[in-house]
């Protein structure tokens, strides 16, 4: 409870705080959660291990960090006056290309917990529309706090139960659809067994079933704090359902997803969320992945 109310306070106290100041108090209370409370600090650094990174305490303490200064920079978007993100968050070569491909057609975007993901949804927002299919917090408080910072930068919140319909009118009216790839999936069908980070695991398909169904591109969206502090969202992969795609073309598609994100995890692992129990259930020996010839089309951008 009091380190609720600390970060209470000090979140206040972000109004009157310049954007330099918001990361290093961030990464300061996120130490102290990771190394003093050590908050799943245990469970964090067996993962990094079995993954085969190298350095996981040191990592961990890294992506804790991250965290807390993700969390400062969101807090940041929500004092009063303008607060503009568009030179605090920097879309990449691909990922401008890439949002002029879409724009106006509509895309899904398979979204990812890689740096400060919140904010850079907040900052595609500004750019284009942006639904983003959220589960809610078990802490309602938080929970409201959580989505109220998001809404107040044009995001708009999309219940799980009613993502198709919604889905449907934002591709209708060119807009952009966020899907998370990287948590465990809730439910036993429309998964794919799949190896991430070298163990067992089970993916989502609802990004590019969903894409597949509307017929709009299926994106790759990676967000990575640069070392001045400024944020770059990358998109490495941009994928065009053929005609008639159906669960063939999104299981192809998913693992084409989930290499990526794993290539980028290991160039950067503290800036991806660990705290996930992204492994659990899926301990069964998994089949090799299939590689015969793609049934896809990539939309390249250089």
């Amino acid at each position: 409870m009091a380190f609720v109310l600390v970060v209470t306070a000090s979140a206040l106290l972000l109004v009157w705080w310049p954007w330099c100041l918001a990361a290093p108090a961030g990464r300061l209370l996120g130490w102290f959660a990771g190394s003093i409370l050590r908050v799943r600090r245990a469970e964090v650094e067996e993962r990094l291990a079995r993954a085969g990174i190298a350095a996981p305490s040191l990592v961990a303490t890294q992506m804790y960090t991250s965290l807390g200064a993700a969390l400062y920079e969101l807090l940041w978007t929500a004092a009063p006056g303008p607060r503009p993100l568009d030179r605090k968050v920097l879309l990449s070569l691909r990922a401008a290309q890439a949002l002029e491909v879409v724009r106006g057609r509509g895309a899904v975007v398979a979204a990812t917990h890689t740096g400060n993901w919140d904010l850079a949804a907040c900052a595609v927002a500004a750019r284009a529309p942006l639904w983003v299919v959220s589960k809610r917090l078990r802490v309602r408080w938080l929970d409201q706090g959580w989505q109220r910072l998001r809404v107040a930068r044009g995001v708009r919140i999309v219940e799980p139960s009613g993502a198709i319909v919604s889905a449907r009118r934002a591709i209708a009216s060119g807009g952009l659809v966020a899907m998370l790839l990287d948590q465990r999936p809730e439910r036993k069908t429309g998964v794919l067994a799949a190896p991430f980070l070298g163990l067992p695991a089970l993916h989502d398909l609802a990004p590019a079933l969903l894409a597949a169904r509307l017929r709009v591109p299926l994106a790759l969206a990676l967000s990575r704090r640069l070392p001045d502090g400024t944020h770059e969202i990358d998109v490495p992969l941009l994928l065009e359902p053929p005609p008639r795609a159906g669960r063939l073309w999104a299981e192809e598609a998913t693992r084409r997803l989930i290499e990526a994100l794993e290539a980028f995890v290991r160039a950067h692992p503290d800036q991806w969320l660990w705290l996930h129990r992204r492994w659990q259930g899926s301990r069964t020996k998994l089949p090799l992945a299939h590689r015969g010839e793609s049934s896809s089309s990539a939309i390249t951008i250089p």
